[in-house]
């Protein structure tokens, strides 16, 4: 086994590792861009398949199970990025009700003549 071969293969095993510790969908291929597919020639590696795709870019591995969805893990990203505004409850005292309130007479209250 050439060096190529042998890093790429260690890098192929840290991304399968990767996904099993945190996805719970087990793996169901290995997706190579096609040019790096072409130059490792592997078809089958730890039972799954090595398959070319076009949307995988050069020099990087994807692993693809039932869970995965192309593109989606850039939007969430970009979601969960966004900042959202934060709603802040308005709190609005309440004061006495009709019957706590205080009773005035109904007279007229007279007040003070003004000091120059």
């Amino acid at each position: 086994m050439s060096d190529f071969e042998s890093k790429n293969l260690a890098a192929i095993r840290a991304a399968l590792d990767q996904h099993n510790e945190s996805c719970p969908v087990p793996a169901n291929a290995i997706l190579l861009n096609p040019v790096d597919h072409g130059l490792i020639g592997w078809e089958e590696l730890w039972g799954l398949p090595v398959l070319a795709d076009d949307r995988v870019p050069t020099k990087r591995v994807r692993i693809q199970c039932d869970g995965s969805a192309f593109g989606i893990e850039e939007e969430v990203a970009e979601a969960v990025s966004r900042e959202m505004p934060v709603e802040v409850p308005v709190v609005v005292p309440v004061g006495p009700g009709e019957e706590d309130m205080p009773e005035f007479p109904n007279d007229p209250v007279e007040l003070p003549p003004e000091r120059d």
